[in-house]
């Protein structure tokens, strides 16, 4: 059961989707929602102290003390209109730290929820979801920078692969599940690949009381990625939602030769909720 909610709050964003996203989900659940704010502080390298202006530093960290300020009154307002009990915490760090500080909370809470990275603005998104999802040993749920539906239900799609990390995704979104009308356990195999079959799954989901339905897809030589299939399932499926396990592969390999984990962060669509 889903009682107590983390969510990383948006800064310089007209929306922030993860916080309005999580105020629905924690409304659904009755939930306790815990937004963070961050006043991210300017990481510069010794060797360059000299010769960035001081009074560039004071403008800058005051933008940020701004930003994290805005984003507070913003959360506060969206917690009190869904009617949920919330909190707010504050922390005045660099990315790297407040990322790593982020993923330690995350220990503590039922689910973080975590904005996708929004291409055009470049924010600390992608580095605060991959370290949750890295090092929090609990699941995230990532919410598109362009989501406009608050959390109902709908339509579920696991990607299963037999993987360490999609069975802690599947145990993690069990809650969520529970809440979809349809539920769908899809494999995609590549070539010779071994048929990880979904029958266990939908057995095992059944001992959960959940009615699932399998859907397997096998991509020949030189077709679409493995990534680009899931997301071309959810789009044909109208799907709500992804339940997924996040890199299967170690993150230094995915980011030198790329990964589905990194395209589902980059093209989603949907709310993805990934373990590792």
């Amino acid at each position: 059961m889903i009682r107590d909610i983390l969510v990383n709050l948006t800064q310089g964003a007209e929306n922030d989707t993860a916080a309005t996203f999580a105020a629905s989900l924690a409304a659904t659940f009755s939930a306790h929602l815990t937004g963070l704010a961050v006043t991210y502080e300017i990481d510069v390298p010794p060797f360059y102290m000299g010769a960035v202006p001081t009074d560039f530093l004071e403008t800058q960290m005051q933008e940020n003390e701004a930003a994290a300020a805005k984003a507070t009154e913003r959360f506060a307002h969206l917690a009190a209109h869904a009617g949920v009990a919330y909190d707010v915490r504050t922390l005045n760090a660099s990315l790297g730290v407040a990322a790593n500080n982020l993923a330690q909370m995350a220990r503590l809470f039922d689910l973080t929820v975590v904005a996708q990275p929004d291409p055009d603005r470049p924010g600390p998104e992608e580095v605060i979801a991959e370290t949750v999802l890295l090092d929090s040993g609990r699941a995230v749920l990532l919410v598109p920078y362009v989501q406009k539906a608050s959390y109902g239900g709908g339509r579920a799609v696991v990607a299963w692969d037999g993987s360490r990390a999609a069975a802690r995704a599947l145990a993690e979104g069990l809650p969520l599940l529970h809440r979809s009308e349809v539920v769908e356990v899809l494999r995609v195999l590549r070539g010779s690949e071994a048929d990880v079959s979904g029958d266990d799954v939908v057995r095992h989901l059944a001992r959960h009381g959940l009615s699932a339905r399998t859907r397997t897809l096998h991509l020949g030589p030189g077709e679409t990625s493995v990534a680009q299939a899931i997301l071309n399932e959810v789009s044909d499926q109208g799907a709500d939602l992804v339940v997924m396990g996040g890199y299967g592969h170690s993150r230094l390999r995915e980011l030198v030769l790329g990964g589905v984990t990194r395209e589902i962060l980059a093209a989603m669509t949907v709310p993805v909720l990934m373990a590792h």
